[in-house]
């Protein structure tokens, strides 16, 4: 109703004016029904089309994560390359070194066993000097 009009002098014409007023703003079924179908097939290609970008999302993020594990297995298999190089060097430089202690240690036992024999000859000679200053009144008084 219309705000101007007085619901007690409400008459026969302003009741057939609401009514046309009413009329001309309601919807029909087949226009409900029409608009229902419009907004079904609107909403439809949405949802297709949300779809759509999911599944190309989907795609993408796919192509990511298979870059990101070929980076990974190739980023393995050079750790891994890495690794067994890095085992070799090691293996050549403790070989060099043990060889190179074994030379040393057999170059120190021949200077020990030389050592040892210069040893010896002192310790005689030096028992052999002591030896000769204890029986000096002996050996003096034979060769005299």
């Amino acid at each position: 109703m219309n705000k101007g009009v007085d619901p007690n002098t409400f008459t026969q014409k302003d009741l057939m004016q609401h009514l046309l007023h009413a009329a001309q703003h309601s919807v029909t079924r087949e226009e409900m029904t029409v608009q229902f179908s419009q907004a079904e097939r609107i909403t439809k290609e949405r949802f297709d089309q949300l779809e759509q970008r999911f599944e190309q999302a989907e795609q993408a993020n796919k192509e990511r994560f298979d870059k990101v594990d070929q980076r990974f297995s190739l980023s393995e298999q050079l750790t891994k390359e890495r690794f067994e190089l890095a085992e070799q060097l090691n293996k050549e430089r403790f070989g060099i070194a043990e060889k190179f202690n074994k030379e040393q240690f057999n170059n120190l036992n021949f200077d020990i066993k030389e050592l040892s024999r210069k040893h010896d000859r002192l310790v005689w000679t030096i028992f052999a000097g002591m030896l000769a200053l204890f029986f000096k009144d002996i050996i003096m008084k034979n060769f005299i």
